[in-house]
């Protein structure tokens, strides 16, 4: 057994810079990048089931403008050109910007997805070629003057011209370049939002709602041109392709209306099937979040089904109010919030990429990539379970309607008071109004972080680690050490503890059953983040050596510093297959009548190959005001759980929004 020295945010341990702690790992990465990549090549011309490689996924550049040598965490970059800048005139086609993307992903050694806008993207010259222009009432910018009507024939048969000159460049690129290419986004009308106008049409026979029959038949079209075009033929890799308004409809229809649209791209698309995940990543507890993440994390992580990925962005929410109230914690648990929905990319927009290592929130790029391609338990290296409670007001069974009144999605009065009887552990509300407020205008405008919300993840975060009866062995806590400031530790948002009062003293878990297979046994390393909040408190760390009794790792006795703090201990002889208490593989332990708190457990299967990688103390808190919330429309966004699609705000087309 190897008892690494304790690691805090003080530094008792030296914490390098995270420039040099990635030199130290990056060339390892690249070159099993390398490998892979070749591995990936060669099955992709035999195989017919080619996806994403794992390698693959984690945090993105929006566009093309950072070197992964000063963002190390970078793993790929985007490429989006406008279909009127690619096609000026009819039938002459420019590929060169595609070709620069592609040059700069080779040199650079990134990966690379592809997109078109097309839509109001479109040349003007297909105005004077028969396609109906559509102009829209409440149209907010020059831009965007105007739209095609996406059913006409002419629109369709140039459309099906833009594509195939597409696919039929992409295959003139060799192998080791058409590798690099990760997916391909089937974009259908406006962007990336995939409605067919930003506004209501004028004329109200060019009226296309996005769950109208008319655009569904042009989209499942579309889509049947994109597969045709990028996943036929076995003379070239099959590329992966991603979309977005396409759902697997529940019960109570929570997936949007879009299950036509899921079964036509499960039952035809083969090559590798992406998915969009609006919002992913952008915030926690914002409401929905619950129903997303039990919608598409079991189809991205673990799944036997169809292979599917992924994508979402960091827009400039990070530069609003709810962020600022500390930048590195938002972060953070944004990046474990992406990672429970099973999110694979991650795309940075460039004023955060920017602004991410002077203020100090990189580390959760980091720690993103680390769990990113984790979604195979047989194959996957790591395991975390990140402890967090989330007062869902939704859930009537554990919040019963004749305790804290109607379950109804206005009733503010209900989450109050569902807050309020987890207040002794540091529960609270800082902004009243956002509970009222769907997503997207909850995160343009909420002032403040709020612990109780409307369908919001109630459990712990983690891929492949899970607690046992996490309420009955343990208490949760909020806003550990008081009020979260902007120089909070990002551990103390969240966090479990013992609570010897009430005879809650271990807090066990276990690994996913692939994630360990046989009663061998095993090297595995395991990082505890806990708070030393009392002098002389003492805890242990067992595991599951296969025998009748679990075996000590480690114990602490704390000093009373009010710190985080990372314990790291790596052990030969771990069995893990649920012999312990409860059925764990792993135990907190309290050995004293002290209570004692933790944030973070991580399980490493093998020796660590670098240090322990810290969050970030030397950062520049910023004194930038932040950004104003967007054009209100606030007697329609405001609605509880009702959103309407905004508008785009100025200019051509960009990667910032």
């Amino acid at each position: 057994m190897e008892n690494n020295r304790r690691l805090g945010n003080g530094g008792l341990r030296s914490q390098q810079p995270m420039e040099n702690f990635m030199k130290q790992i990056k060339s390892n990465f690249l070159t099993k990048t390398l490998s892979l990549i070749g591995l990936i090549g060669m099955c992709s011309f035999s195989s017919v089931q080619a996806a994403p490689p794992p390698s693959a996924f984690g945090v993105w550049d929006r566009g093309s403008s950072f070197d992964p040598k000063d963002y190390p965490f970078l793993k790929g970059v985007a490429f989006t050109g406008n279909w009127g800048d690619i096609e000026k005139n009819p039938g002459v086609f420019d590929w060169s910007s595609l070709d620069q993307a592609m040059n700069t992903a080779v040199q650079r050694n990134e990966f690379i997805y592809l997109s078109l806008n097309v839509g109001p993207d479109a040349p003007e010259w297909i105005y004077s070629k028969g396609v109906p222009r559509v102009e829209c009432s409440d149209q907010a910018h020059d831009s965007w003057p105007a739209y095609p009507y996406y059913p006409s024939s002419e629109y369709k048969s140039f459309f099906q011209r833009l594509i195939t000159e597409f696919g039929k460049h992409i295959r003139s690129y060799p192998k080791e370049k058409q590798e690099r290419i990760v997916f391909i986004q089937v974009k259908s009308g406006c962007t990336g939002d995939e409605c067919a106008y930003k506004g209501d049409a004028i004329e109200k026979k060019y009226e296309l709602s996005t769950k109208s029959t008319a655009w569904r038949e042009f989209r499942l079209w579309l889509f049947d041109l994109f597969v045709k075009t990028f996943q036929g033929g076995s003379d070239h890799p099959k590329l992966a392709l991603m979309f977005n308004n396409v759902s697997p409809d529940d019960d109570e229809g929570k997936g949007g209306g879009f299950s036509e649209e899921w079964k036509w791209v499960t039952s035809n698309a083969h090559g590798g099937v992406g998915v969009k995940l609006a919002g992913s990543a952008r915030g926690h507890h914002l409401s929905g979040e619950r129903t997303k993440i039990e919608t598409w994390q079991p189809r991205l992580v673990a799944s036997e089904g169809t292979p599917l990925f992924a994508r979402s962005e960091m827009d400039q929410t990070w530069q609003r109010a709810m962020f600022a109230v500390n930048l590195p914690l938002n972060f953070y648990w944004g990046a474990i919030t992406g990672l429970q929905n099973g999110q694979s990319i991650w795309d940075i927009s460039s004023s955060a990429m920017e602004a991410s290592k002077e203020q100090g929130f990189d580390y959760s790029f980091h720690f993103f990539n680390k769990y990113a391609g984790q979604i195979d338990p047989k194959t996957a290296t790591d395991a975390f379970c990140a402890l967090h409670k989330g007062l869902d007001a939704s859930d009537t069974k554990a919040y019963p309607e004749s305790e804290f009144g109607a379950a109804d999605r206005k009733n503010v009065d209900r989450m109050l008071k569902i807050c309020d009887s987890y207040s002794k552990y540091g529960a609270a509300v800082d902004d009243k109004n956002a509970l009222l407020l769907g997503q997207v205008r909850q995160r343009d405008t909420q002032t403040g972080l709020n612990d109780v919300g409307w369908d919001i993840w109630p459990d712990n975060y983690g891929r492949f680690l899970h607690q046992i009866d996490a309420d009955a062995t343990s208490v949760p806590f909020w806003r550990v050490g008081g009020a979260i400031t902007k120089t909070s530790s990002i551990y103390s948002r969240f966090a479990r503890g013992f609570e010897h009062a009430s005879g809650k003293d271990a807090m066990v878990f276990k690994l996913h059953e692939g994630f360990s297979q046989d009663t061998k046994p095993k090297v595995m390393t395991i990082t505890v983040v806990w708070y030393d909040g009392t002098a002389g408190s003492t805890w242990k760390l067992d595991y599951d050596a296969g025998k009748a009794e679990m075996k000590t790792a480690l114990t602490v006795t704390g000093k009373g510093d009010k710190q985080w703090h990372h314990e790291t201990v790596t052990v030969e002889d771990a069995v893990l297959r649920q012999g312990g208490t409860k059925g764990s593989d792993f135990a907190l332990v309290n050995t004293d009548d002290k209570d004692d708190i933790f944030s973070l457990i991580e399980v490493h299967r093998g020796k660590l190959e670098a240090p322990v990688l810290l969050p970030r103390t030397d950062y520049k808190v910023s004194d930038k005001a932040p950004m104003p919330p967007k054009a209100d429309k606030a007697g329609k966004a405001n609605k509880a759980g009702k959103e309407k699609k905004g508008k785009k705000k100025s200019g051509k087309s960009t990667n910032q929004e």
